[in-house]
């Protein structure tokens, strides 16, 4: 764990794994209204084969709530902290809106990214349809009238409804509720504000797109999002929702280490 000064913000990041020798970089990047804390799944099992860096963004988590919160901003943050940690040529993961900050991060620095694994994600988040003009303004009512705490509880409610799935619901919905409503606010303005749709191209480097069938994001979204990228794959897991990482640990886990080992193809 460690903790340093970004442009006014503390920035508070987890490392696991060897911090030397072969182990090349892997960078975990949370998504909107969560932290690093929701790589649980994942750090343990990654970290036995890459030097893991886990940031919480800029008013998330334990990092300090200053500046703004535009996806530009978090991705100039985190090639921040991986300057001062001296990490170069780092595979990048991100959820949900931390998949536009990684997506962000590459444009901004091409040719510092060997892989990017994209989950749940889309390459803009400016609404155009009624469903997503309705889901937009349903979160910035929800959490402005009824708090983080109301709105993680039914948040998680959706995301995770099995009735097998109650304890993971209560220990996300516990954490995320102690978010920031003005960042949450924030985050989620700028981030309907971003897109990168006419810029695809330029992500030439190896992507895997990881997809939940039963995800916000219509399956037609991955359709073309996919074409559009010059060397992408896509995996969908079947009955799966918003938090594929937690809801699908193992599954999710196999199919992002397939993909990052050297020469490997884990089908589409």
């Amino acid at each position: 764990m460690g903790v340093t000064r970004i442009e006014g913000a503390r920035l508070y990041y987890q490392a696991a794994g060897p911090s030397h020798g072969n182990a090349p970089p892997l960078v975990l990047i949370h998504g909107l209204g969560s932290s690093s804390a929701d790589w649980e799944g994942q750090v343990p099992e990654f970290s036995k084969h890459f030097r893991v860096i886990v940031p919480d963004l800029r008013g998330h988590g334990g990092s300090s709530r200053a500046g703004d919160y535009r996806v530009e901003r978090f991705a100039a943050d985190t090639w921040q902290l991986l300057d001062h940690l001296r990490i170069e040529n780092p595979a990048l993961l991100g959820h949900s809106m931390g998949g536009a900050v990684a997506m962000q991060m590459v444009l901004d620095r091409p040719g510092r990214v060997r892989k990017l694994v994209l989950a749940n994600t889309v390459p803009s988040f400016r609404p155009r349809t009624l469903a997503e003009r309705w889901m937009l303004w349903s979160r910035l009512l929800l959490m402005g009238w009824l708090g983080p705490r109301r709105l993680s509880e039914y948040m998680n409610e959706k995301l995770y409804p099995r009735p097998d799935q109650a304890a993971l619901r209560r220990r996300v919905a516990r954490r995320n509720a102690k978010n920031d409503k003005n960042t949450y606010l924030g985050s989620i303005r700028a981030l309907t504000q971003w897109s990168i749709e006419n810029r695809l191209r330029e992500l030439t480097l190896p992507v895997l797109l990881l997809v939940a069938e039963k995800d916000y994001f219509p399956r037609s979204d991955a359709d073309r999002f996919i074409a559009a990228l010059p060397d992408a794959r896509l995996i969908t897991f079947p009955g799966t929702r918003h938090g594929l990482p937690l809801e699908e640990p193992v599954l999710f886990n196999r199919a992002v280490l397939d993909f990052l080992r050297p020469g490997s193809d884990p089908g589409v």
